[in-house]
């Protein structure tokens, strides 16, 4: 009886902790012909379920019009910027990230009007970044918005092999602990005496 509380118990606490699937991919984005020295590679993890960022970081190397090439590092900024509403923060329409060393500094990858990002071969894509006291140069422009804001470019997302989450290492550890215990305590107690 207490062997049959112990599984369901068992089976109920594995059932309920279960994470959200998580996937995760790498990145990198190139500049085309009119925008090569934008360039930019980090990784982003997205939440199976509905696709939107949970985490990410990378780095971002902008040649300003000066001429000087400055490098943003950057982690994902997953609850969106309120001054850039136009695009969603999933990896299908759009990729926000915020500075880690200049937290002003904002940098977008997203979809080309009429496209969605997707995993595997080289994809059309634009950028944009802004460093808080406007946006960094650009060969593109969207009207009403900016001009010269948006860098076109070629990004590639690959998806990394997944890795079980912490939480499912443990439920699978407590598993075993809960039926090595089972084991130990079903042991007849008749080979003690046997001795």
């Amino acid at each position: 009886m207490l062997r049959k509380v112990g599984l369901a118990v068992l089976a109920a606490l594995i059932s309920s902790a279960v994470p959200a699937n998580a996937l995760t991919y790498d990145f990198t984005f190139q500049g085309g012909a009119s925008d090569p020295t934008v360039k930019g590679s980090g990784t982003f993890t997205t939440n199976a379920a509905n696709n939107l960022v949970v985490s990410g970081s990378g780095a971002f190397s902008i040649d300003l019009v000066s001429g000087q090439t400055t490098l943003f590092p950057v982690t994902a900024d997953t609850a969106g910027l309120s001054s850039d509403n136009v695009y969603p923060i999933d990896s299908t329409a759009g990729i926000l990230f915020q500075g880690t060393s200049n937290s002003n500094f904002f940098a977008n990858i997203f979809a080309p009007t009429g496209k969605t990002l997707a995993v595997g071969a080289s994809q059309d894509a634009w950028f944009s970044a802004t460093n808080g006291s406007g946006y960094l140069w650009g060969s593109l422009g969207f009207a009403g918005v900016c001009s010269y804001c948006v860098a076109d470019g070629t990004l590639t997302i690959t998806q990394v092999a997944t890795t079980p989450l912490p939480a499912t290492w443990s439920m699978m550890l407590l598993g075993l602990g809960v039926f090595g215990f089972m084991a130990f305590r079903a042991k007849p107690s008749s080979r003690l005496g046997a001795a």
